[in-house]
């Protein structure tokens, strides 16, 4: 799984039944976790502070009155400023409203750790798709731009495994995805590979299943992908849950519940999918307008105050570093070292920065890295100087040591 062990924005959890557990790093206080559960039963607004998440497990303690529930939820939820993490906590039999859209449905045996890390990637998600758009919403489309074979194509189930169920997914989702099945892990990743696939089930014996899962993970391309497992023995879920899967299916499901299952996770998948092509295609642009003397001022000020606005929404700031040689105690002396320098720069840059964050060449400025937190600042800084230090080593006149 794509790994995510920190909140990219704090704030209370809205809960049900299940609070998350925090990870004692600077987390919002605990007093301000608001139970939806208590809310609900006093006819009571939520306040407007944006959480970092909400969870709620279809069996706290509403006795007849889910419908009604979600009835008074939903609407704060469409009311909130962006998009959170949402999540259904549920069984196999259990009732799932209709018209509710959450990021995740997940078996409520879900570790707590597991579940904050979940937290941890979803909003990340949430930020690469946001960016993604803004960056199209700024700088436009590249004509005729090719995306990898993995992100093309239409959505897509993947099935992993012989366990004869296959008709049973194909029965449980919609006519428009397709359902294609793999009888092992390598056979789905080279399959993966070849065309979009926006969701897996796998649906092995345990060993099976954790070997799969990590085939798939251990695929960069397929890191982020929503990975459903199916488990026989209960006492198995929290091994795979761990092992890398998103959410565990357990015994025999309703089949409303595991369509509504699936539907989500293969919403999510596509979602990220499409964020990753997006960032992949702005990525080949910016690297073209190096070609033409760097990105224009204009782009790169409408980028910095869209980009700026749509994160302090949550609270966050945006943090510009100024790729300059002098800040890194570079000397210059002429246009070509310059040049040189530039790209040294830019590539160490794009190297240790995350898809999200913006790394270009600006004209009349220079190349710049705008990151969306001020440790990602930090280790690009770090990560510069250690470099630089290493080529003075090795006796390279292009820098000096800071």
């Amino acid at each position: 799984m794509d790994v995510e062990t920190s909140l990219s924005w704090r704030g209370p959890y809205w809960y049900a039944g299940r609070r998350p557990r925090r990870s004692g790093n600077g987390d919002a206080p605990e007093a301000l976790d608001i139970s939806l559960v208590k809310m609900f039963e006093r006819g009571s607004r939520l306040p407007t502070a944006l959480p970092a998440a909400i969870v709620v497990d279809v069996t706290c303690s509403l006795d007849g009155t889910l419908d009604s529930f979600f009835e008074w939820l939903l609407p704060f939820v469409r009311d909130l400023a962006c998009d959170v993490p949402f999540y259904i906590l549920t069984g196999g039999d259990d009732d799932i409203p209709q018209g509710v859209q959450p990021t995740a449905v997940i078996n409520r045996t879900v570790p707590d750790d597991v579940l904050l890390m979940l937290i941890c990637i979803h909003q990340r998600a949430i930020l690469r798709f946001e960016e993604a758009q803004l960056r199209r919403n700024v700088f436009g489309r590249i004509p005729g731009f090719g995306s990898a074979p993995h992100h093309s194509g239409t959505s897509s189930l993947m099935v992993v495994g012989v366990s004869g169920r296959f008709l049973e997914w194909q029965d449980a989702i919609d006519e428009k995805f397709e359902v294609v099945g793999a009888f092992d892990g390598s056979m789905a990743v080279e399959f993966m590979a070849l065309r979009a696939f926006d969701a897996v089930v796998v649906d092995a014996p345990f060993e099976d299943a954790v070997d799969y899962i990590q085939q798939i993970r251990r695929d960069a391309r397929f890191a982020g992908l929503p990975v459903l497992a199916v488990c026989e023995d209960e006492d198995d879920t929290v091994h795979l849950f761990r092992n890398g899967a998103s959410d565990v299916l357990m015994g025999e499901n309703r089949k409303d519940t595991l369509a509504s299952r699936l539907a989500t996770a293969i919403r999510f998948g596509k979602r990220r999918r499409l964020a990753d092509r997006g960032l992949a295609e702005s990525r080949m642009w910016l690297r073209q307008q190096i070609n033409h003397g760097g990105l224009d001022i204009d782009y790169y000020n409408s980028y910095l105050d869209s980009c700026s606005a749509a994160l302090a929404v949550r609270g966050l700031d945006l943090w510009e570093m100024r790729l300059q040689p002098e800040n890194f105690g570079i000397e210059v002396s002429s246009p070509d070292e310059l040049e040189e320098t530039y790209s040294t720069l830019l590539s160490i840059a794009d190297a240790t920065s995350r898809e999200e964050d913006l790394v270009c060449l600006v004209k009349d400025m220079g190349p710049v890295a705008v990151l969306k937190n001020e440790q990602g600042t930090l280790r690009l800084q770090n990560r510069i100087n250690m470099i630089l230090r290493h080529t003075v080593r090795q006796g390279t006149p292009t820098g000096c040591d800071t």
